[in-house]
């Protein structure tokens, strides 16, 4: 029989907001807010974290299955009433969680239990949205200061530097966010080393959002300093994450800034013409009962570019009705109004009409839960005029 330690996992609702700590970027952490969920031996059966007027790009938290005789603990994450990650296994010895959030806005993030197992959620921080573009002092690859605008230039992010991934780091995940400017990225370096644990394979991927800029770069144990061009893309996040189960230590992070602001600044045209002709997103679970309703939704930046085609599969073998729908829209022009999707799933191009606009937003067109994966957009290529 296992003892129980209650007064460690009562549920606290003390949201402490003026005591909030600050780390790299926006993180705001929530010490104040922590407890047990869920099963016979926690009373509670939600634990609600207030959010700020801002979008969210990512959270994380810590949860274990430490509580009670069974060790079936599963989560479900919410903003208001949009899933965004759920339901998840919360291994018993606990684990480290940064899931990434589609810039959704809200007042609360909720915790709440899956199944009928208790599971004690603490450390839990918030990624939020930059609010206005800082104006940094523009430096050349050798660290100096160039002259002119201070609208661009490297940006260092000290304190988002981390060991992450494998055993020994996993009290610190497996990827390190930071929420990026409101400008163009033209550069992104890091230095890394492997010299932690026992094993010699750690690999990075590194990415803006869900546009790839790097893909298992292989870490050496020495260490090394990295360096990656970026072809003036724009985005919320930066994202750099371990490709295999081994633990890499990452800092002196730096980003290279251009000048223009996120869209181009020039009257609607955005970054046309830039940046990658083809952009992923990994997709989710919306609508219904068990996928946030009819309000859940998927929003792609497009950054003003004119859309060729979007490509995606979905299914519909969620829940207990089979009548899911899509309707697939670019900031208010309509694409598909009603895309039925079966329940065994396929895969669906649809035309994007060279529409150009800031967002793509894929939503329920009806009240029942819809699967999306692999969504492909392909831009029209200005330069080549195809």
């Amino acid at each position: 029989m296992r003892r129980l330690f209650l007064p460690l996992i009562l549920l606290t609702i003390t949201p402490l907001l003026g005591a909030q700590e600050r780390r790299g970027g926006d993180w705001t952490s929530y010490p104040g807010l922590s407890g047990c969920i869920g099963g016979k031996t926690c009373s509670e059966r939600q634990l609600r974290v207030p959010l700020e007027d801002r979008p969210v790009l990512a959270i994380r938290f810590h949860a274990h299955d430490q509580i009670g005789e069974k060790a079936g603990g599963e989560l479900r994450v919410r903003i208001d009433s949009n899933l965004v990650a759920g339901p998840m296994d919360i291994p018993r010895r606990g684990q480290l969680f940064t899931i990434d959030i589609d810039e959704l806005t809200g007042r609360a993030l909720v915790f709440e239990p899956a199944t009928n197992d208790e599971v004690a959620i603490s450390e839990i921080a918030v990624l939020y949205a930059r609010k206005d573009t800082m104006r940094r002092i523009p430096r050349s690859r050798d660290g100096r200061d160039l002259p002119g605008s201070y609208n661009g230039g490297w940006q260092a992010y000290p304190r988002a530097a981390a060991c992450i991934g494998g055993d020994e780091c996993r009290k610190n995940g497996n990827r390190i966010v930071i929420a990026l400017e409101d400008a163009p990225v033209l550069g992104i370096r890091f230095t890394a080393h492997d010299a932690i644990g026992p094993r010699a394979g750690g690999q990075l991927s590194v990415r803006i959002d869900d546009t790839n800029v790097a893909t298992y770069v292989d870490i050496l144990r020495a260490g090394k300093r990295h360096e990656f061009d970026v072809d003036n893309l724009s985005g919320s996040k930066l994202v750099i994450e371990t490709s295999t189960n081994d633990e890499v230590d990452v800092k002196d992070i730096e980003v290279l800034y251009g000048r223009r602001g996120r869209h181009g600044g020039g009257g609607g045209g955005g970054s046309y013409g830039y940046g990658p002709r083809e952009i992923t997103h990994e997709g989710g679970c919306i609508g219904g009962s068990q996928c946030g309703g009819k309000r859940a939704r998927i929003r792609i930046d497009l950054h003003g570019r004119p859309v060729e085609w979007i490509r995606l599969y979905a299914r519909d073998d969620v829940g207990n009705r089979a009548g899911g729908a899509l309707r697939i829209r670019i900031d208010d022009e309509v694409l598909e109004y009603a895309l039925d999707i079966l329940r065994e799933g396929g895969t669906f191009t649809i035309d994007g009409k060279n529409i150009a606009g800031d967002y793509l937003y894929i939503e329920p067109a009806e009240d029942d839960e819809v699967v999306i994966k692999d969504i492909r957009v392909r831009f029209r290529d200005r330069r080549s005029g195809d």
